[in-house]
C-alpha cells in the first residue's frame, strides 16, 4: 500500500471488532534493560541499554527512514533496534499479527483517531503523554495528529502532509496568472483562464487520476476545511449530519461540476497518480489538488533538484473561502509505542522515541532532507519551496475527514466511480454515509 492511501473502512471495522486480547505480553519479549530499574517516565534519552532489543515494525514505504536514527541510538545506549518490514497490503498485515498476539515494540502507523481507535480499545498502546518533545513542535504540528480521545499516543516524527493544490509555475506564467488564487472562486477562476489560453503543449487546467482511485477524495476535503472548523466531523461523528447533508453533497457537486466544465483531464476516469506526476512536472497540466507523496514523485522525476523544482512547482492551500489547508497525516511520519508486558522494554521504546524527536532529530531531518517539525531544528537548505509552502500552511490547516471523522468510508472509491460516470453525486455520497454508519455502529458509537 502506498503512504498516499488510507486504511480501508471494513479493515478498520475488523480492527475495531477484533476480541480484546488479554495480557499484554510479547512472545518475542527479551530480558529487561539492565539498567531500567527506576527509570523515570521520560528520563535521559542515552541511559545505556545493554541487553535490551526493541522491535520496530516498518512498511515497504517506511523501512528505510529510521535507519541513521537506529545506528546512533544503538551507537549512543548499546541497545538493538530490529527494524522488521510488514509486507503490503501494510495495514491489514500487522492487523493480522497482532490478532495473533503477535506485536512489535514500536510501530509506523497512520497517527489518526479512527487508525488508531482499535489499538487504542484493546489498551495495547503505550499513552506518550508528557514527552518533552511535544512542547517543541511548530506551530500546528502536535494539533495535526497523533492523539486519539485527547491523549498522545504517536510521535509526528516529520510534517504530516496537506491537501492542497501543486501548480506548474510556467504553466501559470504562460496563462498570465501572476497571483495564486486566494479562495475557491478565484482557484475555478484561474482553471478557466488556463484552460481559455490554449497554451501549447497544456492538454487541460487539472489533471484526475481516478484510475488510482484514491486521490479523487481530495478535490471534496478541501472544500469543507471551513466546515469542518465549525464542527462539520463533529456532527457527522454524532449522526446529527451526513454525507448527503448540504456540506459533503454540495462539494462532491462542486467535484463533479469540475468536470462537467472541461477543466479535467479527458482520460481522469482511467488516468494513475504517476501519470499525474509527469503532468505536472512536464507542463501537460496546470494544477493537481494533492498531498506531499505526489510532490516527493514529482522531485524523483525531476531527480531531487531543488532549483529546478523551486523554478517549476509551487504550492498552495485552498479552501471554499480562503487558503485554509487541510492535513492528513500519514503512515510514514507516525510511530506508536506498543506495551509489552515488560516495563523494561516500554521504557527502552519511549528512551528510542525521545532520542529521535531530540539528539537525533536533526541528523534525521538531515538524512531524508525533510522539514523539520520541531522550532530548534532548521529545515534543511535543501529542502524545496513547495513542501516548505505545505508545512508552513499547517499552522491554520484543519484536520481531514481522514483526522476528524470517528471512520474512514471509502469516499475516495466512490468519487472515482462517479467520475468515471457509473454513479451520480448522490448515490456517491449515500454510498459513503451507509458504511460509515456501518462501521461508525459496529464501533458502538452514540447516534447509530
Amino acid at each position: 500500500m502506498t503512504h498516499q492511501r488510507l486504511l480501508p473502512a471494513l479493515a478498520v471495522l475488523a480492527l475495531s471488532g477484533t476480541t480484546l486480547l488479554g495480557a499484554c505480553t510479547n512472545p518475542t519479549a527479551g530480558s529487561a534493560p539492565a539498567s531500567d530499574a527506576g527509570v523515570e517516565r521520560w528520563g535521559a534519552t542515552t541511559t545505556r541499554l545493554e541487553g535490551a532489543t526493541l522491535t520496530l515494525w516498518a512498511a515497504q514505504t517506511s523501512n528505510k527512514i529510521p535507519l541513521k536514527v537506529v545506528d546512533a541510538f544503538e551507537k549512543a545506549t548499546g541497545a538493538k533496534v530490529e527494524v522488521i518490514t510488514i509486507p503490503d497490503n501494510y495495514e491489514s498485515n500487522v492487523q493480522t499479527k497482532i490478532a495473533t498476539g503477535d506485536r512489535p515494540d514500536l510501530l509506523f502507523w497512520q497517527p489518526v483517531p479512527s487508525t488508531l481507535a482499535g489499538f487504542v480499545a484493546q489498551d495495547l498502546l503505550q499513552d506518550l503523554e508528557g514527552a518533552p518533545w511535544v512542547t517543541d513542535y511548530a506551530d500546528g504540528i502536535a494539533d495535526a495528529g497523533g492523539t486519539y480521545d485527547g491523549k498522545r499516543y504517536a510521535a509526528l516524527i516529520s510534517s504530516p502532509d496537506v491537501e492542497g493544490v501543486y501548480y506548474n509555475k510556467k504553466v501559470f506564467a504562460a496563462a498570465g496568472i501572476t497571483e495564486t488564487p486566494k479562495n475557491w472562486d478565484e482557484f475555478i477562476a484561474a482553471a478557466e483562464k488556463i484552460k481559455g489560453a490554449n497554451i501549447p503543449g497544456v492538454a487541460s487546467p487539472l489533471f484526475e487520476m481516478a484510475g488510482s482511485q484514491w486521490g479523487t477524495q481530495w478535490a471534496v476535503n478541501i472544500q469543507l476545511a471551513e466546515a469542518a472548523k465549525d464542527g462539520l466531523w463533529d456532527r457527522i461523528n454524532k449522526n446529527e449530519d451526513s454525507f448527503s447533508g448540504p456540506d459533503v453533497l454540495g462539494a462532491i457537486k462542486e467535484y463533479k461540476g469540475m468536470f462537467d466544465k472541461g477543466l479535467y483531464n479527458t482520460d481522469a476516469g482511467s488516468a494513475k497518480d504517476t501519470d499525474q506526476s509527469v503532468a505536472l512536472w512536464e507542463g501537460k497540466t496546470g494544477m493537481i489538488i494533492q498531498t506531499n507523496g505526489t510532490f516527493n514523485a514529482i522531485a524523483a522525476l525531476a531527480k531531487n533538484d531543488k532549483a529546478a523544482l523551486d523554478e517549476t512547482i509551487g504550492f498552495f492551500p485552498i479552501s471554499k473561502k480562503g487558503n485554509i489547508g487541510t492535513s492528513i497525516p500519514q503512515q510514514t511520519g507516525g510511530v506508536v509505542a506498543f506495551k509489552s508486558g515488560d516495563a523494561g522494554r516500554e521504557a527502552a521504546a519511549r528512551q528510542f522515541l525521545n532520542f529521535w524527536m531530540t539528539d537525533g532529530y536533526e541528523t534525521f531531518v538531515k538524512d531524508q532532507n525533510i522539514v523539520s517539525v520541531m522550532k530548534t531544528v532548521k529545515s534543511p537548505d535543501t529542502v524545496p519551496q513547495a513542501l516548505l509552502d505545505s508545512a508552513a500552511s499547517l499552522k491554520d490547516s484543519v484536520g481531514s475527514m481522514q483526522s476528524q471523522a470517528i471512520a474512514n468510508p471509502d469516499l475516495y472509491l466512490n468519487l472515482a466511480n462517479m467520475v468515471n460516470g457509473t454513479v451520480t453525486p448522490e448515490e456517491a455520497a449515500k454510498a459513503t454515509q451507509d458504511q460509515f454508519a456501518e462501521i461508525a455502529k459496529a464501533q458502538g458509537a452514540k447516534g447509530f
